[in-house]
């Protein structure tokens, strides 16, 4: 299986959505399935550490989880808040149910 099927398959996305998450279009990814095209490898490590960076790429979470956090930070993000890397782990924990809602709002910082 190649790079990119693999991340693809990972994700548990349809060719169009991944293609719509990179922001590329989808030809790009039926052709480098297929085989018709290669991507370059910096764009391989590229789409790998933005996978990484959204979640996508945590084993010991579910597609669900996954994407929960990663709607979760681009809620954050949408209303100016401050989420350091550092506490990733509380959003996983309220995630996956380990804290409540009000636990994993009195973490956060409000930038204004």
């Amino acid at each position: 299986m190649n790079a990119i099927k693999e991340l693809r398959t990972t994700t548990k996305m349809s060719q169009s959505k991944f293609a719509s998450y990179l922001g590329i279009p989808v030809a790009n990814i039926q052709h480098w399935e297929q085989g018709v095209a290669s991507p370059p490898t910096y764009l391989v490590s590229l789409i790998t550490r933005v996978m990484k960076h959204d979640g996508f790429l945590n084993d010991d979470m579910s597609a669900i989880q996954k994407d929960a956090v990663r709607q979760a930070r681009a809620t954050l993000a949408v209303e100016n808040m401050t989420y350091p890397e550092e506490y990733l782990s509380d959003l996983k924990d309220l995630v996956t149910g380990k804290i409540s809602r009000e636990e994993y709002q009195a973490r956060i910082v409000y930038v204004g």
